[in-house]
């Protein structure tokens, strides 16, 4: 399969490059472009790429065997990834939803190019999503934003300013972030769509273990068939300082504000700060990591969150706490157990004024929680989770997990935060007699990849209903639940990505 996707990629560049050619000539194009993708295949050497100081470089991180098969020179970056995944659920329970299952095939296109010079980066990236399949009543959520501009950005990395050994990166424009382990703001790996944000970025630090990050932005929002748009009346802002010096404590400490106060909908206001502190202990990814003798070794992450402020014309403070420790073993498949909790706090009395809902701004679910796209029922709000995980990686490049996690609301008369499809309320008993408990998931996932370039995957989930929902069945209106929605709930998915 490696030899069949690199000498298909050759064929491809080599129609691109030559409109017309001769057949001794063809054998020569093909053969040296087949021969600059089996040479970027096996090559090790990285080229840092600009929005590196902005998120994780694994989501933009693989051999770039499409620039090598055009020859392009160093100064262009050039990258092409496609995504398909089949995906089906079982007994829908938004509000809003038809009473059947929800099954979909939803494709997510990239494309990047960018142009380098000195240290300056120009940098272009799009994005098309849409899915198949999907009927009325189905929930599609954030599937669908066709031939869109994802990152536009100018940047500058100044790597000794003023002789003083720190580093400079700024970028200015459109641009997607990640802060930590992207629990409050990130770009979606998962989901269909991807989060962006139009503004300017500063981060100043000695280019080894410690930086200071500075952001003004206004959060980019989603149009599925026209072009995204930001606004100044929505305003994201922060600052982070971030450090791995400490061989035993890596992280960050961080403010977050936002503010969307002119918002001509009251009921999506939001006027507050977010202050937070992460810190972690990195897992062992191989064995050679082991010491000689060594038995395994502990790792450890934990992050906690205040906001305080406005939201949706109350008084606004609410709080959220994450921790797992885990332990590696030094053994065949470098099994690691995890033990996982997540609390987000809720609304005691949703009719008084005050608001203790937390905000997951822009963060992601996966993987604290669980698969997110058509099924995530959960979220970083009103919600207590406690659970445990076993990873196994028989091989360096197949990795299996198996997670179960037990769920309850965090406050009985808030709601269930995103149970709703758009133009419906999320599910909600307001008296609290439905209680709190959502019930048991169980998750096995497991990925094998070829190389950086192509990756497989596929999964199955079990959601064991809490008695939450046989109450709510029994409101009048079903308390908004879909005939069937107290019903257990299977996902299953398979996915293919291939990243040239």
């Amino acid at each position: 399969m490696k030899k069949l996707a690199r000498s298909s990629l050759a064929l491809a560049a080599g129609l691109l490059a030559q409109p017309t050619w001769s057949a001794e000539s063809t054998d020569d194009l093909f053969g040296n472009a087949a021969e600059r993708v089996e040479k970027a295949y096996q090559s090790k050497k990285w080229q840092e790429l600009p929005d590196e100081a902005l998120i994780r470089a694994s989501r933009i991180k693989w051999n770039r065997l499409a620039k090598a098969a055009l020859d392009l020179p160093e100064w262009v970056e050039f990258s092409l990834s496609q995504r398909t995944r089949f995906e089906d659920v079982s007994n829908n329970w938004r509000a809003g939803q038809r009473s059947a299952d929800n099954v979909q095939l939803p494709l997510q296109s990239r494309v990047r190019l960018g142009v380098n010079q000195g240290p300056f980066w120009l940098m272009f990236e799009g994005q098309d999503s849409r899915t198949n399949f999907n009927e009325s009543g189905d929930f599609v959520g954030r599937q669908i934003n066709q031939f869109d501009i994802l990152q536009l950005f100018g940047s500058a990395t100044l790597k000794n300013v003023l002789d003083t050994g720190l580093r400079t990166d700024l970028h200015v424009g459109r641009l997607t972030m990640e802060l930590g382990n992207a629990r409050l703001i990130g770009r979606n790996n998962y989901p269909n769509t991807t989060n962006a944000f139009d503004g300017g970025h500063l981060a100043i630090g000695n280019d080894k273990d410690w930086r200071v990050r500075t952001f003004l932005t206004a959060p980019v929002t989603i149009e599925e068939t026209r072009l995204d748009q930001s606004s100044d009346k929505n305003l994201f802002w922060g600052t982070a300082f971030e450090s791995t010096q400490l061989k035993w404590l890596s992280g960050e400490v961080y403010y977050l504000g936002t503010s969307d106060s002119q918002d001509p909908n009251a009921n999506r206001h939001r006027n507050f700060s977010t202050f937070g502190a992460h810190g972690y202990q990195k897992a062992v990814k191989k064995k050679s990591e082991f010491k000689k003798g060594e038995f395994g070794r502990f790792d450890y992450d934990v992050e906690s969150a205040v906001q305080t402020g406005e939201r949706r014309g109350k008084d606004h403070f609410a709080y959220m706490a994450f921790a797992n420790i885990g332990y590696t073993f030094n053994a065949p498949w470098l099994p690691q157990f995890l033990s996982e909790y997540v609390y987000a706090s809720g609304t005691g009395d949703p009719n008084g004024t005050e608001s203790n809902t937390f905000d997951k701004l822009y963060g992601l679910r996966r993987p604290d929680l669980m698969q997110t796209s058509l099924y995530g029922p959960f979220g970083q709000s009103n919600l207590e989770s406690v659970g445990w995980r076993l990873t196994v990686k028989p091989q360096d490049n197949i990795k299996v997990y198996f997670k179960h996690h037990a769920n309850w609301l965090a406050e009985a008369k808030d709601l269930l935060d995103g149970s709703a499809l758009p133009g419906s309320s999320n599910l909600q008993d307001k008296s609290g007699s439905s209680g709190t408990w959502l019930g048991h998931d169980i998750e096995l996932i497991g990925e094998y990849s070829f190389g950086s370039n192509v990756i497989l995957s596929a999964g199955y989930s079990h959601w064991f209903k809490g008695d939450y929902f046989d109450r709510l069945a029994a409101l009048p209106g079903r308390g908004g639940l879909p005939v069937g929605g107290e019903k257990d709930t299977d996902y299953v998915f398979a996915q293919t990505e291939l990243r040239f």
